[in-house]
């Protein structure tokens, strides 16, 4: 069994793409609920709206909209790829209105999908996982699975070591591959024990 690790900035070398930089308007404080696999359908706004900023010119759209928010947001057809993978698995979906840098509306087929929990799932040694003084987890050198952590893994989750990156099983990789999706960057990941 292997696993990727997904990116949510996309490609970052393509300045055509759209970037996000921004958490929906409303969200304030919880906007870190989507990035964290924290529960956000009860602070999440009715109409949530996401505005592209000028800094970033980037308007064309990709089946993952790279963002620096450690969002994952996929256009419909990749939520369709994704659902049908990780059926049973507590997951929200956040659609939300992409308005461009006239405040235009330019996409309502996006959504933030929000995998709630993280997993116990690296090996800490080879992963060089350190931990700050309060005891809590402060860097993770590189992702290396542990073999005997994975076997009731999900296709799509978050490691509990670090809770802003995504990983992907690979039937569901290779699915988001033989479907053509843009701007999905996959890498593949160790596992040691």
């Amino acid at each position: 069994m292997s696993f990727h690790l997904l990116s949510t900035t996309g490609d970052l070398a393509n300045e055509d793409l759209v970037l996000i930089e921004d958490a929906p308007r409303g969200m304030g404080m919880k906007s870190y609920c989507m990035a964290r696999g924290v529960r956000a359908t009860p602070h999440y706004p009715d109409n949530a709206k996401i505005y592209l900023r000028e800094e970033n010119p980037g308007i064309k759209l990709s089946s993952l909209l790279g963002n620096t928010e450690s969002y994952l947001i996929v256009s419909s057809a990749m939520r369709g790829v994704i659902e049908q993978h990780c059926q049973g698995l507590e997951i929200e979906y956040l659609a939300f209105t992409l308005y461009d840098h006239r405040k235009r509306v330019h996409s309502r087929d996006y959504c933030i999908v929000n995998p709630i929990g993280a997993f116990d799932c690296l090996d800490e040694a080879a992963s060089g996982v350190k931990y700050g003084k309060q005891g809590s987890v402060v860097k993770v050198d590189k992702f290396v699975l542990d073999r005997n952590k994975i076997h009731f893994l999900p296709a799509l989750f978050r490691a509990d070591k670090e809770v802003t990156e995504y990983i992907v099983r690979d039937d569901l990789a290779q699915a988001l591959r033989t479907s053509g999706f843009t701007n999905v960057l996959l890498e593949g990941l160790d596992v040691i024990g």
